[in-house]
């Protein structure tokens, strides 16, 4: 499956609102990458691409999480996923480019995690 045309999206977890990536996720993320520029050269098709993609929740709260993404270019685009603690689930806007978001859980929940969803 050609990862840079699909249509699925790729998501990038941060639990508990700690803003580390795991070895192993970054290790994948790098071979999703390597494998879709190694297999667009080939194809001759337009570009697609999303550099590092960030999600936390936003200190001094509980209940607002942040998500931000550069590098972003061609066809791909971008969204924050915000699951709440009594099962609520809450989107940003899609984002074509680079930038920065936020996203609030109601009140009284807390943000349970956060997640970036890119589509390539």
């Amino acid at each position: 499956m050609n990862t840079a045309q699909s249509s699925s999206p790729r998501k990038f977890d941060r639990q508990g609102g700690r803003a580390r990536l795991t070895r192993r996720m970054a290790a994948g993320a790098a071979a999703i990458a390597a494998a879709g520029a190694v297999s667009l050269a080939g194809a001759g098709t337009a570009s697609a691409s999303a550099g590092p993609c960030y999600s936390g929740i936003d200190s001094g709260t509980t209940n607002w999480a942040w998500g931000s993404c550069t590098g972003v270019s061609g066809s791909s685009h971008w969204r924050l996923h915000v699951s709440c603690t009594w099962g609520d689930t809450r989107y940003s806007s899609w984002f074509y480019g680079n930038g920065r978001t936020d996203v609030q859980c109601p009140v009284p929940e807390s943000v349970r995690a956060t997640q970036i969803d890119i589509i390539y």
